[in-house]
């Protein structure tokens, strides 16, 4: 167990660092913004373009502007399939967790039997 957790602690951190540097190199002056919504996405992986206006303190048009990058850099994905009321998610950081319960699954019923 103390294996997948050190996994999944290096992942996210090699993860953070990797979108902390594209946002830093593509986001120009918007990437003060694109860092706080980025540390905002390790507390909540999913968020909506008002959330993201909420967080900013920007208005709704420069929020979902700032969502575009994410979505353009592959940071953020659209989950909905919508042009209203979209969510976007977290896709690669929610993924390492996904990984590492896979990783467990077949192991517990290894142990288990």
């Amino acid at each position: 167990m103390g294996r997948e957790a050190t996994h999944t602690a290096r992942a996210v951190l090699a993860l953070r660092e990797q979108h902390r540097d594209v946002i830093t190199r593509t986001f120009g002056r918007a990437a003060g913004h694109g860092q706080r919504l980025l540390e905002h996405l390790y507390e909540r992986p999913m968020v909506a373009v008002a959330d993201v206006q909420k967080l900013t303190g920007t208005t709704y048009a420069a929020a979902n502007n700032l969502v575009a990058r994410m979505v353009d850099c592959d940071i953020l994905r659209e989950l909905t399939g919508q042009s209203r009321n979209r969510v976007f998610g977290y896709q690669e950081y929610i993924a390492i967790f996904h990984e590492d319960a896979a990783m467990d699954g077949p192991a517990s019923q290894r142990d288990a039997g």
